[in-house]
């Protein structure tokens, strides 16, 4: 799968080579620019709208990837069951006293 992001850098600082044609699978296109540096700067600056506006997809079909970036907060919130889990083991090695075991539970309970 090919990233967006990418595909745009690629677009933006050698685009008038063609690389990003190329990155995407449009191998012809990607000669075509590299020939005519970008077929004059008119198709490098309209390869830059498409891709930021997802109108020019990877050639094989498949969508763009997602990054999806989850924090750590946000990642607990979703299930506090598994972090309490995650204390309780904690404390059953050792890794957690009894007055932090059990503060830590008070906030993961208090998350609910």
């Amino acid at each position: 799968m090919k990233n967006k992001t990418t595909a745009l850098i690629l677009s933006v600082l050698v685009g008038t080579l063609g690389v990003d044609r190329f990155y995407l699978g449009y191998m012809g296109m990607g000669v075509l620019k590299l020939l005519t540096g970008g077929c004059f700067g008119i198709l490098w600056i309209i390869d830059i709208v498409n891709i930021a506006t997802g109108k020019l997809q990877p050639a094989d079909g498949t969508p763009y990837e997602d990054i999806k970036i989850v924090s750590a907060e946000s990642q607990s919130a979703k299930n506090p069951y598994d972090d309490l889990e995650k204390l309780a083991q904690l404390h059953k090695t050792g890794a957690l006293t009894d007055e932090e075991f059990a503060k830590a539970k008070a906030e993961c309970l208090s998350k609910m």
